[in-house]
């Protein structure tokens, strides 16, 4: 069973579309966990798909680079 946690998460993921709403969904979200892990979570889980997850990560990478 997949946590109604990640879900949410997924949902609000598969929202996303361009890099500045990577980087407001960064901002809004839950500090307590990595923002890295929670994509790759939602992939794990069949959630998101591939090429989802490959462009979050890279998003988000390069958004925390510019903090």
């Amino acid at each position: 069973m997949i946590d109604k946690n990640i879900r949410e998460i997924a949902e609000k993921l598969n929202n996303l579309a361009c890099k500045e709403c990577t980087k407001g969904w960064m901002s809004d979200r839950d500090q307590s966990t990595d923002p890295i892990k929670d994509i790759l979570d939602c992939f794990e889980n069949g959630l998101i798909t591939n090429k989802l997850k490959d462009r979050l990560i890279k998003e988000t990478n390069e958004i925390k680079n510019e903090i």
